[in-house]
């Protein structure tokens, strides 16, 4: 497939072999109509889980100075979930981009900078989103199990070992996402009038020239070869970059994740299981939101990366040709993308569903944000009223911190039996 790496823009690739495509007619404005829709929803609820998250994981350290091993977990749990938002709104503010570009029958406006990083955010959050996904799986699996650190060696302190954790997430993601950034490019292509494949919204009249954002592999291939060997390695190059980006950024924390939460099944079944009934509930609600998650991933990326390997196997003669299966694949690409694309903005829902600790907190900070914005309003004259209205902050807003550092204290202790039993 032309757009093989990472297929940022849901343009068809051109086929190999005469087929009708007249009846594919993907929706040019239902796409771009949910493209914004994730943009707003998608912004709003990461910022919101970034700016809680990370108070969190601040007011934990600068409170307690926590440095043991639940302590460890914590901030860098925090502090993962905090990258997954990251990675989220790192692609949602290009998603406008990517609104405009399929209203306009995949004509790209915006120039070659763009396009290159565009393509890189979007190949960024693929793989920061699945890599902290996977690290968040892991940490909870060596905190639950009491493997974090050996008696050997003293604990690294909270900020080190997530900063640690963090640059290595983010600096894989960026060097595995990089095809995106060299690669890209915008051709200029030319509308053929008399041609029978209608699958082009064309941007102007027929016969005019309209540009393209995909990947150029001309500077990975020899200029000497000759036009089908030179098509020939572009379809070799771009088979090896999709087959990296699924393999890498899906199967392989896929297997992960499995034998993560395999393990913890088995645990939980067997040590909380026989445990009181608050430790039980609070335990399975803690790995509820993470598998939640992770689910939710898999389940709106499944689609695109089965689209890419049929595609690509089609492509190479592996499956015998059909040119009903070329029509449905071609006709699926731009809605498989775009479920893919969707998923950076359930993340916020699925806390909001699952975590009620991350109700409280939400509405912790948004009662503090309100309150604080007003005492601005006030002025000087208000001065006396803003310490009042600081006391009843206190008491309405900090009650929430309060149940939550109980809870922590609480998961601690037991955390710290399910390290003696394991």
């Amino acid at each position: 497939m032309s757009d093989a790496d990472f297929l940022v823009s849901p343009s068809p690739p051109p086929p190999l072999f005469h087929c009708d495509y007249t009846d594919w007619s993907p929706s040019f404005s239902i796409i771009p109509s949910v493209y914004l829709l994730a943009f707003l929803v998608g912004c709003l609820g990461n910022g919101l889980v970034l700016w809680v998250y990370l108070d969190r994981a601040e007011g934990r350290r600068t409170r307690t100075g926590e440095r043991n091993q639940t302590g460890v977990g914590k901030i860098c749990a925090d502090s993962l979930i905090a990258s997954l938002a990251l990675a989220d709104l790192c692609f949602l503010v290009t998603l406008p981009l990517w609104a405009v570009y399929t209203a306009m029958g995949y004509h790209w406006p915006f120039g070659q900078p763009l396009c290159q990083i565009s393509s890189f955010l979007t190949a960024l959050n693929m793989y920061a989103s699945v890599f902290s996904l996977s690290m968040l799986s892991v940490e909870r699996y060596w905190v639950l199990t009491g493997r974090r650190h050996s008696g050997h060696h003293a604990p690294q302190g909270c900020p080190s070992r997530a900063l640690w954790i963090l640059g290595g997430v983010w600096v894989l993601a960026g060097v595995l996402a990089l095809p995106g950034l060299l690669l890209r490019s915008v051709r200029e292509m030319e509308l053929d009038s008399e041609s029978e494949d209608d699958w082009q919204l064309e941007p102007a009249e027929s016969g005019s020239v309209f540009l393209s954002c995909q990947m150029d592999y001309s500077v990975l291939i020899g200029a000497e070869l000759e036009e089908a060997e030179k098509e020939r390695a572009e379809m070799w190059w771009a088979a090896a970059l999709s087959l990296k980006s699924t393999l890498i950024g899906f199967l392989l924390p896929l297997v992960i994740l499995l034998v993560c939460y395999c393990s913890l099944a088995q645990l939980l079944n067997r040590h909380f299981g026989r445990g009181p009934r608050p430790d039980r509930k609070r335990q399975h609600r803690l790995l509820r939101v993470i598998v939640t998650l992770v689910m939710a991933f898999f389940l709106c990326w499944l689609p695109l990366h089965v689209n890419k390997t049929l595609s690509m196997l089609l492509e190479f003669g592996f499956v015998p040709y059909s040119c009903s299966l070329d029509q449905i694949l071609l006709a699926a690409h731009p809605y498989v993308t775009c479920l893919a694309y969707l998923n950076s903005c359930l993340n916020p829902l699925l806390y909001a569903a699952c975590d009620p600790s991350f109700r409280k907190r939400c509405r912790g900070v948004l009662l503090t944000s309100c309150r604080t914005s007003r005492r601005g309003a006030e002025g000087v004259e208000g001065k006396k009223d803003e310490g009042e209205e600081e006391k009843d902050e206190r008491s309405s807003a900090f009650p929430t911190r309060m149940q939550e550092e109980t809870a922590d204290r609480t998961e601690e202790e037991m955390m710290g039996e399910v390290g003696d039993v394991a």
